[in-house]
């Protein structure tokens, strides 16, 4: 009998199919025909993802006739595409555009992304009338001003001046004088990696009639050829990546009605970057406007088309965290589960708003370049997310492929690239399989969070410079130290980030962690948390918020302690994560070592319990625990571990082990295509510049049956040389000993795959003797040295032009290990 409810156990071993990785399905144009998308999602589903986010991207095929996004040919594809999904039982979603951010073609000048910008010169004391214009035939002249002395000396403020008729009048002044003109129009970007017929400019997020012009000519366009709610479960918007943005046309009317004041006389300090409170003024207001008429009319629309609406909720514009009201689906991106992703930011807000699922785009950056990245990779990044409270994996992604493209297939710009062209391919059924049975337990329960940190909006409003980045998140994820989160997750607590839109905070958290001053209103939202019982802690700031305790980063742990006992403490705390989930009859555990050395902890829960298990995601067993949480987590291993009350149940304990025999096995044969095998020594690689399988073979003879475990001898193999790639790209470390995984066969039956840390497999050997087959595959990496595959991409560039930069291609000249690196060995009993 299981610690909790037999149900959760059952679904467990037999996860429910919703919670599937899903996969971010690139189209490059039109490239593939309806033979191709349907074999795509057929080895999808074989191989265990349970979905896929169609999204549209610039062509790949290098032929100037093909069709263009939205034509007759692409809503043909699409519709197949989703009809196939439906028939094969797999959840379709859709991104509302070609590229990112949201636009093209069909955006007018009159609603795209818009800023302001400033124009000065240098003038003297004599007035008089002088006509303004922007450089662009879009630019419009929304005020002037004029200030004392020289652009390079400058005293004083700015008075503004009247526009009348495109005409500034200059009064006369006592010497040389700045004069200072704010200019509005078209920020001019265009939309990134868009597919042929849909380029454009991005529209304005700060406008509901830019948002519903682009729905109705798009959205509604996508979703009716796709079949509309019967076969598209959500549609998608990715993080807002809108650059420069920080105007519309009644910005001046919307602050005045929001802040109580006039912006106008104002403006000036956008540009010379003075008045803190104004420009975090202004800043909200930009935030507020996106939220209502981006995020909320995307949100009606939706509901009136009757589908889901997943978002990712960060980047420009500056929109909070508790905006995510507005989606149905909250999705994160970024792993660093010690500071502040942007994971952490979707998460927190589920949390509070008390759903349950919260996916993350996982693996976009992955080990680049692409296809060379190998499912330790994939599940050391995924660990990475679930720390960080996601509970569903959408991977990004496949690239759709025609066969007839040179191997191994067309790929993004960025990793990784994840397709059956893969030579690891064979063991992605055990990968998804694993991140499956990871989030069916995830998502349920509540999850424990004693900690909120509050977010330094004002700060960091104020703080954004104009003409650079505005990015609410990654400010306010700088803005709090991570000596900060690391020092709470240190001490034993998880946090959620936290702000004033949010409504869980005094039910969900003990304490509230500020790092500086907030502004009025935040000041008055913190002293309402602090009124409902919840400790308010200043992180070396003065927060003029009554009763508030103030701490040192150095000695937060402990100011935390003497608060609320640290709920999940751990050994090695600096490289171990615990996620904890109060279930309706017990807790359960996530403990995940996140580096590449063999760590041995001990959990020690605040929670009381008389017993513990050990759930094993790889297979769905359960495995009994005896006296402490004692863990010995090999390389990128997580543990998942159940404690209730109870008598002792009926599974293996989890340390049973009885008399026992290894047998090392030192000699192997490759076998060729043909059947003939030759003897190779050990450790044993192949490094030219084909990738694909090798299979190697060992013979064993035992005098009765027996169980086994097939592991590795360790000693001494060597961590793979890897040059670092992009700063977001995440890399497993590890010392591997196949190059890169196996499957493993007895007498030519199947008996599974070994493919992660701690390398090891249960096998039944039979009485006699007996064959052994590894078959060892490679990443599919060096594959892109070949001069035909990098044709795809110069072909593609001469003739639809720079819509991309393929990244880190000079990597894959580097050697890949492949290959058998260390003695397999035999514990037998």
């Amino acid at each position: 009998m299981s610690l909790i409810t037999p149900a959760l156990a059952a679904e467990f071993a037999a996860p429910p199919a919703e919670d599937r990785v899903m996969m971010r399905w690139w189209w490059f144009g039109v490239g593939a025909d309806e033979a191709d998308l349907t074999r795509e999602l057929e080895s999808m589903r074989s191989a265990g993802i349970g979905g896929v986010e169609a999204a549209f991207l610039y062509p790949l095929d290098p032929d100037p006739r093909q069709p263009a996004f939205l034509s007759t040919r692409f809503r043909e594809l699409l519709r197949h595409a989703a009809d196939e999904a439906h028939r094969l039982g797999l959840r379709f979603d859709l991104t509302l555009g070609s590229g990112w951010s949201y636009g093209g073609a069909h955006i007018p000048s009159a609603l795209a992304a818009k800023r302001v910008r400033f124009a000065q010169r240098a003038t003297g004391p004599h007035g008089g009338d002088l006509p303004v214009h922007g450089d662009w035939p879009e630019d419009r002249v929304v005020a002037a001003y004029v200030g004392e002395g020289q652009p390079g000396d400058r005293r004083g403020g700015w008075s503004p001046l009247e526009i009348v008729d495109d005409t500034v009048h200059v009064p006369a002044g006592r010497g040389p004088r700045t004069l200072l003109l704010a200019i509005a129009g078209p920020t001019g970007q265009q939309v990134k990696r868009a597919g042929l017929g849909a380029e454009g400019p991005v529209l304005d997020h700060y406008s509901a009639e830019a948002t519903r012009h682009h729905l109705a000519s798009v959205g509604d366009a996508l979703l009716d050829a796709a079949g509309g709610p019967g076969r598209v479960h959500a549609v998608f918007c990715d993080s807002l990546e809108v650059y420069d943005a920080d105007w519309t046309d009644d910005i001046l009317a919307e602050f005045a009605r929001r802040r109580g004041y006039d912006a106008l006389p104002l403006l000036p300090a956008l540009h010379v970057h003075a008045d803190p409170v104004f420009r975090a003024d202004w800043h909200r207001t930009l935030g507020e406007l996106a939220e209502e008429r981006f995020l909320g009319e995307l949100a009606d629309w939706a509901r009136e088309r009757g589908v889901r609406l997943r978002v990712q909720n960060y980047g420009e514009p500056p929109t909070t965290a508790s905006a995510f009201r507005h989606a149905d689906l909250i999705e994160g991106e970024g792993w660093g589960w010690r500071g502040i992703p942007q994971t952490k930011w979707a998460s927190s807000a589920a949390h509070h708003l008390g759903v349950d699922v919260v996916s993350s785009e996982t693996w976009t950056w992955v080990n680049s370049p692409s296809f060379r990245a190998v499912p330790l990779d994939l599940k050391g990044e995924a660990h990475e997310h679930a720390l960080s409270g996601v509970t569903r994996f959408v991977g990004h992604g496949w690239p759709s492929s025609p066969r007839v493209a040179a191997a191994p297939g067309w790929a993004m710009y960025a990793s990784g690239a994840l397709s059956d062209r893969n030579a690891w391919w064979p063991v992605a059924p055990e990968l998804f399989a694993y991140l499956q049975r990871l989030s069916t337990l995830m998502r349920r329960g509540e999850h424990i969070a004693d900690v909120g940190v509050w977010l330094p909006y004002d700060g960091a409003r104020a703080s954004f410079a104009h003409g650079g980045e505005r990015n609410l998140w990654r400010r306010c994820a700088e803005r709090v130290p991570i000596a900060v989160t690391t020092a709470i997750r240190a001490a034993g607590y998880d946090f959620d980030v936290v702000d004033a839109g949010m409504p869980a905070i005094a039910r969900r958290h003990r304490v509230v962690v500020v790092t500086e001053r907030p502004g009025p209103d935040d000041a008055a939202a913190l002293s309402a948390v602090a009124a409902a019982g919840v400790a308010i802690v200043a992180v070396d700031a003065d927060l003029g918020v009554a009763g508030a305790r103030r701490t040192s980063i150095d000695d937060l742990g402990g100011c935390l302690a003497a608060i609320v006992a640290p709920d999940a403490p751990v050994d090695r705390a600096e490289t171990v994560g615990v996620v904890h989930r109060r279930l309706d009859d017990g807790d359960l555990y996530l403990v995940a070592n996140t580096s590449a050395s063999e760590e041995r902890v001990e959990l020690h829960p605040r929670t009381p319990f008389t017993r513990w298990e050990r759930w094993d995601a790889h297979d769905g067993s359960v495995a009994e625990g005896a006296g402490s949480i004692r863990l010995v987590l090999a390389p990128y291993e997580a543990a998942l571990v159940v404690t209730g009350d109870g008598e002792p149940g009926a599974h293996e304990p989890a340390d049973a082990a009885g008399e026992r025999r290894s047998l090392r096995l030192e000699e192997w044969d490759v076998v060729a295509p043909d059947g003939s095998t030759r003897r190779v020594p050990l450790p044993h690689r192949w490094e030219e510049d084909e990738t694909g399988t090798v299979v190697y073979r060992a013979r064993v003879s035992l005098d009765r049956a027996a169980r086994a475990e097939l592991g590795f001898d360790l000693a001494g193999w060597p961590v793979p040389a890897r040059t670092a790639t992009q700063p977001q790209s995440f890399q497993a470390h590890a010392a591997m000993p196949v190059g890169a995984v196996a499957r493993v066969r007895v007498d030519g039956q199947d008996v599974g795959a070994i493919w992660d840390a701690p390398w090891r497999l249960a096998l039944d050997l039979p009485a006699g003797a007996s064959t052994i087959d590894l078959a060892v595959s490679s990443a599919s990496v060096a594959e892109l040295r070949d001069p035909a595959w990098r044709r795809i991409f110069a072909d593609a560039e001469r003739v639809h032009g720079v819509r991309f930069t393929m990244q880190d291609i000079d990597v894959s000249d580097e050697a890949h290990p492949a290959g058998l690196f260390a003695t397999p060995v035999l514990v037998i009993g």
